[in-house]
Parts: structure tokens; C-alpha cells; sequence
């Protein structure tokens, strides 16, 4: 599993204004720039915050990349505690 890179593009695309707007215009194109599993792509693409954290993604990441895409607090929650 390649973990380190989904994390990675996730903190790319919370702590970089440039790489946030690639991200949004076109996130399958940005998504190629990172070594992921067949999973993870599926899962960041379909914006499965219950699949991403499943597959280990922290939530410090997982939280503001979530309110990047207008997640409120308790759907994220209960996404996150389906995981379980």
C-alpha cells in the first residue's frame, strides 16, 4: 500500500494554495502525479472519507481536507465512525 503518498497529496492539497487549485480543477490529472493503489485513487476520487480513513489516512489530515471540500463537522464524524 502506498499510504505515505495518499497522505501526501492530501497535506499537498491542505498546506498549498497552487496545488489546491490543480487539485480542484482537475483531481483525477493531480491524483497521477502520486504513486496510489487502484483503493486509494477510487476512494479520494469518490471522496469516501470512510474508505480514506479505513485505509489509514490521520485524521489531522483527513479533517481540514474534508473542510476544503465543504464536509460539515458531524457528517465527517459519522463518516469517520463508520469506519470502525
Amino acid at each position: 500500500m502506498s499510504l505515505y503518498a495518499l497522505q501526501k497529496l492530501i497535506r499537498d492539497v491542505n498546506r498549498d494554495d497552487k496545488m489546491r487549485a490543480s487539485y480542484f480543477a482537475a483531481p483525477a490529472d493531480f491524483a497521477k502525479g502520486y504513486e496510489l493503489t487502484e483503493a486509494e485513487r477510487s476512494a479520494l476520487l469518490a471522496l469516501d472519507l470512510t474508505r480514506l480513513y479505513a485505509l489509514g489516512v490521520h485524521g489531522l489530515l483527513l479533517r481540514p481536507f474534508s473542510i476544503l471540500h465543504k464536509v460539515s463537522e458531524p457528517d465527517y464524524l459519522t463518516k469517520i465512525r463508520e469506519s470502525a
